[in-house]
């Protein structure tokens, strides 16, 4: 494994000439040199490209993007937009809806918005307020906050957002994806503090409904990811986001309770943890399923992430020490050193599941083989990008050089791994549903993102220039292959800026890149 100071020749040569690339990412040995040695120059003005990138596409947002649909117009900004036509279609075209949206295609919140899968997004607006000064940013982001806690609420009280639930502009009214209405809320980070500036009862009642509905053992912490309060699919990354809503009303309230009901919740699944080797199932409550006796990157990603970002608001260790436990047993049981890999799943005893054909049913969501980089699916178990940015985060907490280490595997991983496309696991079908998809190649703006701030991330904790090499790379080919018309799309092959596609992510990440200057 390479150093934190190994050249750029060392760490970019053998990777990027492995195989024939594009021509962004068929930089051999003395090009990725001759980048490095006169970074400064070839990137003087990148920041400012990045940036402005951001400011257009937000502007884009501002001026079209809001719901002026339907018999009410609100300030909520719409979830697919048409680039060429500046519209939120009704009925979008389906193109990659049943694959991506795994046979639901109303997750793509047609015609509506979903304040949690703009949470990036709501990240982003607050972000470029304060850096471009304009205040504009931050009144579109809470006024679609206000309008959407206002507006979009279940009978229980609970937010009708999430992977099932948004709110249609055209007829007003709460929709669903036609899965039985269930609240359920995983992967992203919440800015519950900006939905706190503005309506900080209703997110109290949010949270509290989380504790009510979701939480199905208040003695044990076992829950559920849809809010029917009875034993269901108990998914790490849904029970991250539960302790880390529960750990944000403590600092808020300073009751006590709420911070031990985020320890609970956060130990369910370190509870059901293999005590010899540390991995735990992604979902112990599914009985004979394989999300009951694998560990996935569910755990040392999303999971680990939230426990951290639980630690940021607490500074209770309890949840940096679990979070870093989750990593670091998937940084020694799954890596494959020959292929410079990690794997997808592992049984709990540290043994790897080798590729294999999909399964039948349910079976066919099981994770194999290696690690697919690029994954196509919006939920599954693969989410080994947000595992890379999970171990450098985990990193910069604790300063541990194991996890500096690991988070360098996962850059030859993700390096290994490039150009970026569509993962292997559902190329067969995500060609037949979206022919475009051959010519115009690319990954989805979410995976550009993510790659883009985990090597920024890198980059500042290891200064090596080859980090911020592969971070710009990234961000132009995602420049290049997304941005069209002022907007960015979702991904190449589609003619949508597409929420659910991650653009809030990628834009994100564009703003991580542009405050590095050479």
């Amino acid at each position: 494994m390479a150093s934190a100071t190994s050249p750029a020749s060392e760490r970019l040569g053998p990777t990027f000439s492995r195989r024939a690339r594009p021509a962004r990412f068929a930089l051999g040995t003395l090009a990725v040199l001759l980048v490095t040695v006169f970074l400064p120059q070839f990137h003087a003005a990148a920041p400012d490209r990045y940036r402005a990138a951001v400011g257009t596409c937000l502007d884009h947002l501002l001026q079209y993007g809001t719901d002026h649909y339907g018999p009410v117009h609100t300030p909520m900004l719409m979830s697919i937009i048409d680039v060429h036509s500046n519209e939120a279609p009704a009925e979008p075209i389906l193109l990659d809806g049943m694959v991506r949206a795994e046979g639901r295609p109303g997750r793509r919140n047609p015609g509506g918005s979903d304040l949690w899968d703009d949470q990036p997004l709501i990240d982003v607006l607050l972000r470029y307020s304060e850096l471009s000064g304009d205040p504009r940013y931050r009144q579109a982001a809470e006024d679609y906050i206000r309008s959407f806690l206002d507006r979009a609420r279940k009978p229980n009280g609970l937010l009708a957002w999430g992977s099932h639930l948004f709110y249609n502009a055209y007829t007003d009214q709460i929709d669903d994806d036609r899965h039985g209405n269930p609240h359920e809320i995983l992967i992203h980070l919440a800015r519950w503090d900006a939905l706190w500036r503005v309506a900080p009862d209703i997110v109290r009642q949010e949270i509290e409904g989380i504790w009510q509905w979701h939480i199905v053992d208040p003695k044990t912490g076992q829950h559920n990811r849809h809010d029917d309060a009875q034993v269901g699919c108990d998914f790490a990354f849904a029970g991250g986001s539960f302790a880390h809503a529960f750990a944000f009303l403590y600092t808020k309230t300073g009751e006590r309770a709420w911070l031990d009901r985020a320890r609970l919740v956060a130990n369910w699944h370190w509870q059901h943890r293999n005590h010899e080797t540390n991995l735990a199932p992604d979902a112990p409550s599914t009985g004979d399923r394989y999300d009951a006796t694998h560990c996935f990157t569910t755990l040392c990603g999303p999971h680990a992430l939230a426990l951290l970002a639980c630690y940021d608001l607490t500074k209770d260790p309890f949840f940096r020490d679990m979070a870093v436990g989750h990593i670091k047993a998937w940084l020694k049981y799954a890596w494959d050193e020959p292929a410079g890999r990690f794997f997808a799943a592992l049984e709990l005893d540290g043994t790897p599941v080798p590729d294999q054909a999909k399964g039948p049913g349910y079976d066919a969501w099981m994770p194999t083989g290696h690690a697919d980089t690029w994954p196509a699916t919006m939920y599954s178990y693969e989410f080994p990008l947000i595992a890379a940015q999970a171990c450098i985060r985990a990193y910069e907490t604790t300063h541990d050089p194991e996890l500096l280490a690991g988070a360098l595997r996962w850059a030859r991983h993700v390096r290994g791994s490039l150009p970026p496309d569509v993962g292997r696991r559902w190329r067969k079908e995500f060609l037949a549903a979206m022919p475009e998809l051959a010519s115009r190649g690319g990954a989805y703006a979410d995976g550009y993102g993510r790659a883009i701030s985990f090597f920024v991330h890198l980059h500042r904790a290891t200064e090596d220039p080859a980090d911020l090499v592969t971070a710009r790379q990234l961000a132009d080919e995602a420049l290049d292959r997304l941005a069209e018309n002022g907007w960015l799309k979702g991904h190449a092959a589609k003619p949508y800026y597409e929420s659910t596609d991650g653009v809030g992510t990628l834009l994100g990440a564009l703003l991580d890149l542009s405050e590095i200057h050479p």
